[in-house]
């Protein structure tokens, strides 16, 4: 659970027995550099040092106040109750039970998984009957007398068809949905990857590093990159996807909020199951085309739904990529601001390609 990776107990023993005095640790070292740098800039009269030495030990201030706002946010992240903002906001298909950012933001992620998971059983199936039914072809004897075509019996007169070739129409656009919906599931994969590797620590290491750094020459701008770094991947990001939580009654149908016309939640592998006996129904040319049909479509399978589809493709989409991308393109542009609050300027177009 996310609780014991950021905001529980195990989180606290991480931070307070490992973090913090790497922190202090990183901390002494500066200030015993600074203060050498001092003394030598003393003793051989060189204002240069000394001045050097002086700015230093006001960005350590700057550094060590950077490294106070992350402990305060994430603890205040972690007291929020986002079903009690939900209540405050009146938000539709609000959550009901408590639960923090760090939470909120783990529990979108897989939902969306989930959704999107569900939103490619459902493409599949219909890709497939879709595929089926417009490869199926037919041959209609002539002179047909009653349901008996009577010009098989002369040489096989007759005209060969397919009954249901106007579905290649459908069948482009569940293709297309489907490959969207893919790429919808990896990028929720992708995000929650981003999002688990920020609660198991490995970002608050850039803390320590970023305070060493940013008192080396020719290296503040890297330390600053890491401080800006952990501030927004421990601030902005959780925060933004928090948010998105709030909208997921209605973005990836939370199961306590149905909104009208759109009950994707149900649709899983029971609803939409592998049609096993689809070759034995193509292989008998007495059964003919309208029991293919009903074999996935009737009363041997389930209502086509092309509409809901491509709606359920489409909410995937949104929830799966576009909303996270945002906020991750926003995350990253928050690195760039931070770094100029601590007086330092980044290339934006080259860190956007870790996108």
């Amino acid at each position: 659970m996310t609780v014991t990776l950021m905001c529980g107990t195990a989180f606290g023993t991480f931070l307070s027995g490992t973090i913090l005095p790497i922190v202090a640790a990183a901390t002494f070292t500066t200030m015993m550099l600074i203060a050498v740098t001092f003394m030598i800039g003393r003793a051989l009269a060189n204002p240069k040092l000394t001045l050097w030495a002086k700015t230093e030990l006001v960005q350590l201030g700057v550094s060590l106040a950077s490294v106070g706002v992350i402990v305060l946010t994430v603890n205040l992240f972690c007291s929020m109750d986002m079903a009690e903002i939900a209540t405050m906001f009146s938000v539709t298909g609000a959550p009901t039970t408590s639960i923090n950012i760090y939470d909120a933001a783990t529990t979108y992620l897989n939902e969306t998984l989930r959704y999107t998971h569900n939103a490619v059983i459902v493409i599949r199936y219909h890709l497939e009957t879709y595929m089926v039914l417009t490869y199926f072809s037919a041959f209609t004897c002539d002179f047909a007398v009653g349901n008996i075509g009577l010009g098989c019996f002369f040489g096989y007169s007759g005209t060969q068809g397919q009954p249901f070739g106007g579905y290649s129409a459908q069948l482009a656009t569940m293709n297309t949905f489907f490959t969207s919906t893919l790429i919808a599931y990896f990028s929720t994969l992708n995000s929650l990857f981003i999002l688990l590797f920020v609660y198991r620590g490995f970002v608050f290491l850039f803390l320590p590093l970023g305070i060493f750094l940013r008192s080396m020459p020719y290296l503040r701008g890297f330390g600053s990159l890491l401080i800006a770094l952990a501030m927004s991947f421990l601030t902005i990001y959780p925060f933004m996807l928090g948010v998105l939580y709030l909208m997921g009654g209605v973005l990836v149908d939370r199961p306590n909020y149905v909104p009208a016309g759109l009950t994707m939640s149900a649709y899983d592998e029971a609803v939409f199951p592998d049609k096993e006996g689809a070759g034995t129904g193509l292989a008998s040319s007495v059964r003919g085309a309208s029991y293919v049909k009903e074999l996935y479509f009737g009363p041997l399978g389930v209502k086509e739904k092309l509409g809901e589809t491509v709606a359920f493709a489409a909410y995937a989409f949104l929830a799966g990529v576009f909303f996270p991308s945002i906020v991750l393109l926003a995350t990253i542009a928050s690195v760039s601001y931070m770094t100029r609050l601590m007086g330092e300027e980044i290339d934006l177009s080259r860190l956007t390609q870790l996108v």
